[in-house]
């Protein structure tokens, strides 16, 4: 048994000395001036209110969620949707969610609204100290304020989806009969306005060592004849589709590892492995009338898909060849008609898109515009639109507004490169380099995932480029195995045994950037998050003499009892499973904590571990015993533990603006000595 399992409870003495220690240091050694002038720069962006705005629509008005120095933790706010969203309109406070927290006492951060079909009511869902913990609360949007005794959801991981006025859908992990191993909601409750939760009957669940469940409902033409559908995860990348209409329920019968997604009448579904269709594949079928099926994509060994969203009438695809964006569009009113191609900008490497109406299932609700949110590193982010149902026969996306930059990028480059790793497959990376590469090597921070099948997205520098760029300071964005940017096979590649093959190609970035003359030897960071966070925690102790500096946030380092912690039974699909001893043994073979050497016999580069106290997702203890094994070991360490923020980092400006000031600040002073 360990003898750190005391560092499980953050509030024994060892844990509170670890994080008061670790936070005197890092502000010691890294806040200074230059931290202070940084973190003031990047809250002034972020509280801009001169910004892109990207609206929903719904009940005829635009909605937009913003933050201003004035409101760090954000406004819930709108204008008629025949004005332009611009900072001098005439917005309207829907909800002021810093007030929100002022009268109840309690830090809460925004998850987003769930709209009723007739736009009247939403249930806000909020997270208490940006954690996966949150809350559901019944919302007039006419009053513009909670509804007395309306629906309100107890703290959970959950969310809710509404089936008609006064029935609502709550999936919620809210004891232990409603929870999956991991923690999340495995059950679907019916919830009637004016009964218990406690009573509303279960219509689904997922197994018990399911990831959780989900329920959307699509309404229909008349009363009552809608559409119910309900899935079962079984992993990120596979789940189980269930179709209700009329009060009869059909399991579709389709391959279990892929995801799936449907309207009322089609379904689409990616396999995971190959079968009748190929693995990474994109297939149509209508489950709704006349028989169809129809593989609408086919992955090439450079390909796969990105983003996928389907309407009653439209299904919407983003995806790449060789990492360069691409945008089509399939009719459903025709299925078997073309799969359309949308003209992009040439200087994009990352694509968004999203419908314009906020709910545009919803009853009526027939607005067939699609937004397209296009940047790339040196590209500030545009705002296009598109009217689907007045396609020509070139269509022309319709700029709607570009963001201003955050920093002047002249003389900066933007490259597309690409790495050879140990077994001779090309990883490529995106590369942004600052003016002063012209003169010579520069220093570069990799930023990677490399897990899950979750491709690594290559937006505008926004905060990396004042904090980083402006600072002489290269970033580049590396795509390594394990993601999904090349379909389901580029993920395989490093899944459970293989997970080492991520880490080849990682240290293969890091090489090729020497070996150009890009950076000089030593002077590579790698950054990463969550299971970026456990690459991070590997290069540091199985490649050490690849790396000026590292940081790791909310990192995963003990692979013998990841599954132990809350929500880690959901990754034993991704890592294995470390009771079966064939699986602990490689687990255990890169585990970090298990890794760490003295400093007597190999020195690592200097170490930020950032995980803050209520991350729930990775649990900050995984951070304090590493970081604990590395002070003991004489290694260089730093450790951050904020008291606010959870998985995803601090939710108000200040916050967001001090956690980039500080990474920039750890590679400004690691790999330039400034």
């Amino acid at each position: 048994m360990p003898d750190d399992l005391d560092l499980d409870d953050p509030e024994a003495p060892r844990s509170t000395a670890l994080v008061a220690q670790g936070n005197a240091e890092v502000a010691r050694r890294l806040h200074d001036e230059v931290f202070e002038a940084d973190r003031q720069r990047l809250r002034a962006i972020l509280e801009e209110d001169d910004k892109l705005f990207l609206c929903g629509k719904g009940g005829g008005h635009l909605y937009d969620f913003h933050q201003n120095a004035k409101h760090p933790r954000g406004l819930w706010r709108r204008i008629p949707d025949d004005l332009t969203p611009a900072p001098d309109a005439p917005w309207q406070t829907v909800f002021d969610l810093d007030a929100y927290c002022r009268e109840t006492g309690q830090e809460w951060a925004w998850r987003g609204p769930v709209g009723r079909p007739d736009r009247g009511r939403a249930m806000m869902m909020l997270s208490r100290d940006g954690s996966d913990m949150l809350v559901g609360r019944e919302f007039d949007l006419t009053a513009l304020d909670f509804v007395p005794g309306g629906f309100e959801t107890p703290l959970a991981r959950q969310w809710v989806a509404w089936q008609g006025p006064d029935r609502l859908l709550v999936f919620a992990a809210t004891d232990p009969r409603h929870a999956t191993r991991s923690g999340w909601q495995r059950t679907v409750r019916a919830w009637t306005r004016g009964t218990a939760l406690d009573d509303a009957p279960v219509i689904f669940e997922a197994a018990p060592d399911d990831v959780q469940a989900m329920a959307s409902y699509l309404p229909g033409e008349g009363e009552g004849d809608g559409t119910l559908l309900l899935s079962a995860h079984h992993t990120i990348q596979s789940s189980t589709l269930a179709v209700e209409r009329n009060g009869r329920r059909v399991v579709l019968d389709l391959p279990r590892l892929a995801p799936k997604f449907a309207n009322d009448r089609f379904v689409v579904w990616e396999p995971q492995e190959d079968g009748d269709h190929p693995a990474g594949a994109t297939v149509l079928r209508r489950f709704d009338g006349p028989p169809l099926e129809r593989v609408i994509f086919v992955p090439g060994p450079r390909s796969g898909t990105n983003q996928l969203l389907m309407t009653r009438d439209w299904l919407v695809m983003t995806g790449h060849d060789d990492l360069r964006p691409w945008l089509r569009v399939l009719d459903l009113r025709q299925p078997e008609g073309p799969l359309r191609d949308l003209p992009l900008p040439a200087e994009a490497s990352t694509v968004w898109i999203l419908w314009h109406a906020i709910d545009p299932d919803a009853e009526g609700a027939r607005d067939m515009r699609l937004n397209i949110w296009a940047e790339g590193q040196l590209l500030p982010p545009s705002l296009y639109r598109i009217d689907l149902d007045t396609l020509t026969e070139v269509p022309q996306p319709h700029l709607v507004a570009s963001s201003k930059p955050s920093f002047d990028a002249s003389g900066m480059q933007a490259h597309l490169l690409q790495a050879r790793s140990g077994d001779g497959t090309q990883v490529p990376y995106h590369l942004a380099l600052p003016k002063a590469a012209v003169q010579g090597p520069v220093p570069v921070v990799v930023q990677a995932y490399g897990g899950y099948g979750i491709p690594m997205p290559v937006p505008y520098l926004k905060f990396d480029g004042p904090a980083l760029l402006d600072r002489g300071i290269g970033v580049a964005v590396a795509h390594l195995r394990g993601g999904g940017e090349f379909g389901p096979s580029w993920h395989r590649q490093a899944m459970g045994p293989k997970r080492p093959t991520s880490f080849d190609d990682c240290v293969a970035v890091a090489w090729d950037l020497v070996a150009r003359g890009i950076a000089p030897p030593g002077g590579v960071g790698f950054v990463g998050g969550s299971n970026g966070g456990l690459l991070a925690a590997v290069m540091a102790t199985r490649n050490p003499a690849n790396w000026g500096a590292i940081k790791a946030d909310v990192p995963v380092t003990d692979m013998l009892r990841f599954h132990l912690y809350p929500a880690g039974a959901a990754w034993i699909e991704e890592y294995g499973n470390p009771d079966i001893p064939e699986d602990a043994a490689y687990l255990r073979a890169y585990s970090p904590l298990h890794q760490v050497r003295p400093r007597a016999e190999v020195a690592y580069p200097p170490i930020l571990i950032d995980a803050p106290a209520h991350d729930d997702r990775v649990d900050p203890a995984h951070a304090r015993r590493f970081a604990l094994k590395l002070q003991e070991a004489g290694q260089d360490v730093m450790l951050r533990t904020s008291e606010t923020g959870g998985h995803g980092g601090g939710e108000t400006s200040d916050r967001a603006a001090t956690d980039i000031a500080l990474t920039a600040a750890f590679f400004r002073r690691m790999l330039a000595g400034a």
